[in-house]
């Protein structure tokens, strides 16, 4: 198993915020096992900014899954938040995912239907269970990440890429999690769009959030405090 820690930084905690010991997750195909994650081990300080690199198909949005507890490791513990998530129901896992963890994904993945505001709204009912008119959370939240008053009722095929980046990451924060899991946040964009996006991610960093970023290009992956490289499903 091989392991890489990062130091906690001023002001950060002393313990890992994620864990994996020797996780592996092998996928059952008809024509034989394949190993997307071979006995991985890696500690997530908080506050750190991490970015994964490697070729495709190396695993990395395997790893990205299993932490955000959208799978589930065939062999090994992943902890979060120091509990052991193999021992997590799924009703708990449901919370972790809500409470605990944000997405953001390169195809934004917001809901058609439904315009920028209730897209960032939505995750706030799902947690309080009730509805909520006119959140100000969720309108101060994407007015701070650029977008004005009149794009809020605008659905997701009325806005550029950029501007779904933005509703995308301001829906990721609307339940203030301490993790930020992105799935090349930058991919879909043009250099222009993808930097100013990387400099809003940059700044979720500095207030405290941790973030663990799949990227393909080396100019996004800079924008980490740390580099993890996986090929093959091991770490490298």
């Amino acid at each position: 198993m091989e392991e890489e820690v990062g130091p906690a930084g001023p002001g950060k905690g002393t313990e890992p915020v994620i864990r994996l010991e020797g996780v592996s997750k092998v996928y059952s195909l008809p024509f034989g096992d394949v190993i997307a994650l071979d006995a991985v081990s890696l500690a997530v300080m908080p506050g750190e900014f991490i970015a994964i690199m490697g070729p495709s198909g190396s695993g990395k949005s395997t790893l990205l899954n299993l932490i955000g507890s959208l799978d589930v490791p065939t062999a090994g513990r992943l902890f979060i938040d120091g509990r052991d998530t193999s021992v997590l129901s799924d009703d708990e896992l449901t919370e972790l995912r809500r409470d605990r963890i944000g997405f953001i994904f390169q195809q934004f993945n917001l809901i058609p239907l439904l315009n920028a505001f209730e897209n960032v709204e939505y995750p706030l009912i799902l947690k309080t269970r009730q509805s909520i008119k006119k959140s100000k959370k969720a309108q101060e939240l994407l007015l701070r990440l650029g977008l004005t008053e009149a794009m809020l009722a605008h659905k997701p095929k009325e806005l550029s890429g950029g501007q779904q980046q933005r509703v995308a990451i301001a829906r990721a924060l609307i339940n203030d999690p301490a993790i930020l899991l992105c799935d090349e946040p930058t991919g879909n964009l043009d250099t222009k769009t993808g930097k100013v996006i990387m400099d809003l991610l940059k700044e979720v960093n500095m207030s405290g959030k941790t973030i663990i970023m799949v990227t393909h290009d080396p100019d996004v992956a800079m924008y980490a405090s740390r580099t993890i490289t996986i090929v093959d499903g091991r770490v490298v």
